[in-house]
């Protein structure tokens, strides 16, 4: 009997999703298994740190982020109007668009971690949107200065979905000033403009910033996900905009509701997701007092260095086997950017290796996607071996 118990406790211990349990301050934990996190649910949650303070709503599903100069004079990065609604995330679910701030067909939550905080949007089908956020010193010794944002879809459902991701950011302080943004190219943003994700490679970060601080969107480097298109305009536009944005070039950020108010939004590339699957993106946001840069783009790029530093016999991943289904390539080019060090890194392979075998043994591939991913991962060996 004893053993049939231990077996039986050994089988359904690990299908639990959820488990509480008590930490050692007597405060009742709960568990996510998807994502490996205990936390606590809160109503109104503030993640504060030496640099940074994050306001979250979870009847919303709103936040804010703040920024703590040495003089003492808090200033928040985003609009707070309206319990901080004009900052949001939006998905397309199979066809349908969803504000999850706003949407009844989705319950909202806010969590407190030992070193973070999320917010937590769940669809009754069990498709579950995460997202994370804690803090990172770009120097030892220093505040946080870095805000690392990963963003957690899982389905735990029995369907598969196909999902998009964008996010918008109601910014403030490029608004008193002729240029809203900069890029790391040093590209000046005066009205309103769009970024391929070719274009995001080669700008790399978005900063805004006022006489008080500066803070920057990095959207590529070691550990960010790709982003397929990047939107800055007047943000009630972009909140009207179809899911297909489409901006007036040279059109100004003002409009009948506010003077030269503008927003960015952030559109990753669409997937497929299976029961029991899950998809991450991970972007930083960091900042700094008037006088400084925010080093959110050097401490990424510092993390490619520190990769690179790899024994000498260090195998490259090998490729899986060709499967008997396997889409040709022959019959769509992609033009593939130039391959940069970080997607030298066996990690990095790996993932892609994995990403191509998942697509392929899926029912509802998307080819266009899987394509574009071997004529990366052949561009990145063409490279190795000419190393």
């Amino acid at each position: 009997m004893k053993k049939w118990f231990a077996f039986i406790f050994a089988f359904l211990f690990p299908l639990a999703f959820f488990a509480a349990r008590e930490a050692d301050s007597g405060v009742t934990l709960l568990h996510d298994g998807a994502i490996g996190v205990d936390y606590q649910n809160q109503k109104y949650y503030e993640f504060d740190g030496e640099f940074f303070r994050i306001e979250l709503f979870a009847k919303t599903g709103t936040f804010n982020i703040f920024c703590k100069p040495n003089d003492g004079k808090e200033c928040a990065l985003l609009s707070t109007v309206d319990f901080f609604s004009s900052s949001n995330f939006l998905m397309k679910l199979d066809g349908t668009v969803y504000n999850l701030c706003n949407s009844s067909f989705v319950q909202r939550e806010v969590r407190s971690l030992e070193n973070g905080a999320q917010l937590v949007f769940q669809f009754v089908n069990e498709l579950r949107l995460v997202v994370d956020f804690s803090y990172i010193a770009s120097r030892e010794d220093e505040a946080e200065d870095i805000i690392q944002v990963k963003l957690y879809t899982i389905n735990l459902g029995t369907k598969t979905h196909r999902v998009d991701l964008k996010a918008i950011f109601d910014t403030v302080c490029g608004e008193n000033t002729s240029i809203h943004f900069t890029t790391d190219r040093n590209k000046k943003i005066r009205n309103e403009t769009s970024f391929s994700a070719s274009e995001i490679e080669n700008e790399r970060a978005f900063l805004s910033s006022n006489e008080k601080v500066s803070f920057q969107f990095v959207l590529d480097g070691a550990n960010v996900s790709p982003v397929e298109k990047v939107t800055i305009a007047n943000i009630n536009r972009l909140h009207k905009m179809e899911w297909e944005a489409l901006i007036r070039k040279g059109r100004g950020f003002s409009d009948i509701h506010g003077y030269d108010d503008s927003g960015i939004m952030i559109d990753w590339p669409d997937f497929s997701l299976a029961p029991d699957e899950k998809t991450e993106f991970t972007f930083y946001i960091s900042a700094a007092e008037n006088g400084s840069s925010p080093r959110g783009l050097a401490y990424i790029d510092g993390l490619l260095t520190h990769s690179q530093e790899k024994k000498d016999d260090e195998p490259i991943p090998a490729l899986p086997p060709k499967k008997e289904n396997s889409d040709k390539r022959t019959d769509v080019d992609f033009i593939v950017p130039p391959i940069k060090d970080y997607q030298l890194d066996p990690e990095y392979i790996q993932g892609l290796i994995d990403r191509i075998d998942a697509l392929q043994s899926s029912k509802d591939v998307n080819k266009n996607e899987l394509k574009k991913l071997n004529a990366e991962l052949d561009a990145i060996l063409d490279k190795l071996r000419r190393q």
